[in-house]
């Protein structure tokens, strides 16, 4: 049963979902409709009345797959160069780039700042912000937040087994760059030019890896309706309710971010800019796929580097699960990476929410694909995701 007063809320975030999904359409990150999407989300503010709704600019990354080809490209470069000549300098160059992708491909997967993006270009994206003050005292701050940009659409998003065969295979690459690093260190300290043999599979790997990178990079956005024009749409109705309904002692902030499929730069240009301010108790709800599937919090974050959710963070959650039972939230390991991750990096306190198709259930995820439209989104999914959401903004003010 869900709670009354979220059935209106759920229409209006549908349409928030439309405007975004159709009306805009696909949302590249560092695009004229990212941007849109963002001047949509102040628009939307300023409506409902939430203070100093604004846009704010910053430098991010318009493709999430040229740093990993760069990576692997140069660990590829390695790769090929042990065939040169004879000499040992042709393996210590080897070593010397297979491990410089490696380290490369981990900060990337990590999102955190290396070499790739010293040689890659920068675009200029935004994140829309507004701000709910508190009505008699702040005494908290929380931060409620969704990205408006979208994902490319590669091939190996399409299926589950395309997934475990991609996530398999960048595992398989990654492993090839250290062990390259390692073995052709090896044959260059030691003049063991057998280690050459080893080159022709590790090559195959990279070279893989890299052709899959510039596929993806090549294919369209997605319309991203349920990822993430549905996170866009709960928040902006959790802040209509809360201009309504303010806080008597939490200050609460509305952000929706760019860039977070490009690796999350946008919450990170937030917090660079306002996350003393918030101090470091602040609270940050990230709501990101909420529109199909079961409602579900994320206890650990990352693609690669699995990076636990805070423990207050997951003590909020099982809160507002023991005050909405009939919800039945339930926990989940993260596939990739979100918003919080940036946050809970700084050991910030941050829990991503958003839904997922059960298993065996036969609804795909539409998750990075053409079809993530607006008929995919469930109404119902919207409405748990917007009373849970509620519960946490009332669990944060009662701390």
């Amino acid at each position: 049963m869900i709670p009354s007063g979220f059935q209106a809320e759920a229409q209006r975030a549908l349409e928030h979902i439309r405007y975004l999904s159709v009306t805009i359409g696909r949302r590249g990150s560092c695009t004229s409709a990212e941007r849109q999407a963002a001047q949509y989300s102040v628009d939307q503010m300023d409506e409902m009345g939430v203070q100093n709704a604004r846009l704010e600019s910053f430098k991010g990354a318009p493709s999430t797959y040229r740093p990993f080809a760069l990576a692997f490209g140069v660990a590829l470069l390695g790769t090929l160069s042990i065939w040169l000549g004879e000499q040992r300098l042709w393996l210590a160059l080897a070593a010397l780039l297979n491990g410089v992708g490696a380290l490369g491909m981990l900060a990337e997967s990590d999102i955190s700042p290396n070499w790739t993006h010293r040689l890659l270009p920068r675009g200029t994206s935004h994140n829309a912000l507004g701000v709910i003050p508190a009505t008699i005292q702040r005494r908290h701050s929380l931060v409620l937040c969704a990205h408006v940009d979208t994902h490319r659409t590669p091939v190996f998003y399409s299926t589950p087994t395309w997934r475990r065969l991609f996530s398999m295979l960048v595992g398989i690459a990654f492993l090839s760059m250290a062990a390259g690093g390692a073995f052709f260190a090896l044959g260059a300290l030691l003049g063991a030019t057998w280690v050459r043999g080893l080159g022709v599979v590790i090559a195959l790997f990279q070279a893989c890896v890299v052709i899959l990178c510039i596929h993806a990079d090549l294919t369209p956005y997605t319309p991203g309706a349920n990822d993430n024009a549905s996170g866009v749409g709960v928040v902006l109705e959790t802040g209509r309710r809360l201009a309504k309904e303010p806080l008597p002692f939490t200050e609460v902030w509305l952000v929706f971010t760019g860039c977070e499929e490009t690796g999350a730069s946008g919450m990170a240009a937030f917090l660079d800019d306002h996350a003393k301010e918030l101090g470091s108790d602040a609270v940050y709800i990230i709501l990101d796929e909420a529109g199909l599937g079961k409602l579900q919090y994320l206890t650990v974050d990352g693609l690669v580097i699995k990076r636990p959710t805070h423990p207050k963070a997951l003590e909020l959650a099982r809160r507002a699960v023991a005050a909405l039972p009939s919800l039945g939230m339930t926990p989940r390991l993260g596939l990739a990476y979100t918003d919080a991750l940036v946050a809970t990096k700084r050991k910030l306190i941050a829990l991503t929410l958003g839904c997922l198709p059960e298993a065996g259930g036969g609804e795909p995820s539409h998750w990075h694909q053409i079809t993530d439209t607006l008929e995919h989104v469930e109404r119902g999914a919207l409405e748990d995701a917007l009373a849970m959401t509620w519960q946490i903004v009332k669990e944060v003010d009662k701390l």
